[in-house]
């Protein structure tokens, strides 16, 4: 069936930029847009279902780099110190998982569910490591596969590995070195990509996930990368996220983790650093300019996935956005945390980067748009996402601006970054499929979904709780932000 979207401001895709179309429209056939203009347009062909949209704003499709795919555990992070997740050697002995298969299941279908919910069309997933060691149990991707394939996500999905793992003891860190566990991990994470291949589904495809840069040897991080060009897929990994690795790594090496990286050849177009707070030059690093970094960065094509809320929440930004931008690296946008809400992630990379450069023209809202999708597209390698154009997928968030919360709208990006959250998302549809309509994801059963997940979440939680070597309470490790009385 053709359909066409009229009636609000359309964000258009002139190939070379977004422009808006107030008053647009756009025409999708099967997965593929036919058609981005005006309705009055005598090359606007017909269609046999129409959508009025007065006062909502047509967009591409979000994409969502990095983003929990699973139950989140970050609300036991806000507001608590590291005393929350001591990580030592007990605790990495325990070699029980904390959930079983149901509860993975249960965990994949509310992700992908709130990923739909919040605007994303595409997501790049990562599951926690919080209770685990070197990798991912088998089953959680594939779950997530499953998930994506029932509610109508565009996935990219991968099993996470490193063969170093890391706790603490003394108040020293120890390092637990494990290349058995980092080539099995290798080795299934290709499984994977070609288990999701052969299921020929265009919305489902696989990345090559080496956990974290720190956590992978440069032998292993060599062959995930040189196996991903093989392989044709993204790579994506943890890097610089905290100002240890980047003050090891010069100490004992001589080189900043970008240059680390450039030396074993696997900077480029199809690997995305996520995070790259730490680089040399920032304030807690010093060791030379931050441009120095970027350039490298900059040069090879590799993409920067940026998460400022979850990092805001820990006092940490990065520094900044607009001087990345400047420097030319690719950057795109993740939640990394819940809500997994990516207007939210604009509003927040916009603000927090007039912070850091003391200027407001600084991270505007047309870059951090550019960042959600474009940016979030090449990192992907897709230049058929991110954008409403013809022969582009049928990716569309539709958001409804009329809400008394956003105001007056004047400029409807601007409305939507600065006034706006995902919540306002009202339609979404992935690939020519609807699949959230009138603010609700299709066909799901939300309060049942909901109560399945706050059970896993409390099996997890005290899962987590058990796992305390010095065997402290709830309370003791994860304050309330008041004492809970129970009646």
């Amino acid at each position: 069936m053709s359909v066409r979207i009229q009636g609000g401001y359309v964000i258009a895709f002139n190939g070379e930029q977004h422009e808006i179309l107030d008053g647009g429209c756009v025409v999708y056939e099967g997965s593929t847009i036919t058609y981005v203009g005006f309705p009055d347009d005598p090359t606007c062909p017909p269609a046999e279902r129409t959508v009025q949209a007065p006062g909502r704003l047509i967009s591409p499709g979000l994409i969502n780099l990095h983003c929990i795919g699973n139950i989140d555990l970050q609300p036991l992070r806000i507001d608590v110190g590291p005393i929350g997740f001591p990580k030592s050697k007990a605790w990495f002995e325990k070699g029980e998982m904390i959930w079983d298969e149901s509860d993975y299941r249960t965990s994949a279908r509310f992700a992908v569910a709130a990923l739909l919910r919040h605007g994303s069309t595409s997501f790049c997933n990562v599951t926690t490591m919080a209770s685990k060691r070197y990798d991912d149990p088998e089953v959680e991707p594939r779950l997530l596969a499953e998930a994506a394939q029932e509610l109508g996500a565009r996935a990219y999905l991968a099993h996470n590995f490193q063969d170093h793992s890391r706790y603490d003891e003394g108040g020293r860190t120890q390092v637990v070195p494990n290349p058995e566990a980092g080539r099995r991990g290798l080795e299934r994470a290709v499984r994977l990509i070609e288990e999701l291949r052969d299921l020929g589904e265009e919305t489902i495809r696989g990345f090559m996930f080496p956990y974290t840069s720190e956590g992978c040897s440069d032998e292993l991080f060599k062959a995930a990368s040189d196996t991903a060009r093989e392989l044709g897929v993204p790579v994506r990994s943890h890097f610089a996220q905290y100002p240890a690795e980047t003050r090891n790594t010069l100490a004992e090496r001589g080189v900043s983790p970008v240059e680390r990286l450039a030396e074993l050849g696997v900077l480029g177009p199809e690997l995305t650093l996520t995070h790259a707070i730490y680089l040399r030059g920032h304030p807690q690093i010093g060791a030379g300019r931050l441009e120095d970094d970027l350039k490298l960065l900059a040069d090879s094509g590799t993409s920067v996935g940026h998460t400022p809320v979850v990092f805001s929440r820990r006092g940490v930004l990065l520094r900044s956005f607009q001087r990345y931008l400047d420097a030319g690296v690719n950057l795109a946008l993740g939640t990394d945390t819940v809500p997994p809400d990516l207007v939210a992630e604009m509003r927040m990379v916009t603000t927090m980067s007039k912070v850091a450069d003391d200027d407001p023209t600084s991270g505007s809202a047309a870059a951090v748009f550019n960042a959600a999708t474009l940016g979030g597209a090449k990192a992907l390698g897709r230049d058929d996402l991110g954008r409403l154009a013809p022969g582009a997928r049928a990716d569309i968030s539709i958001f409804d601006l009329r809400g008394l919360h956003i105001g007056v709208v004047d400029d409807p990006v601007m409305a939507l970054i600065h006034y706006a959250n995902g919540v306002d998302t009202e339609t979404v549809i992935v690939d020519g499929r609807t699949v959230v309509e009138e603010g609700r994801v299709v066909s799901l059963a939300e309060a049942e979904l909901q109560h399945d997940a706050h059970q896993a979440w409390l099996r997890y939680k005290r899962g987590l709780i058990a796992r305390d070597p010095e065997g402290r309470s709830a309370d003791d490790l994860y304050p309330p932000a008041f004492p809970i009385r129970n009646g």
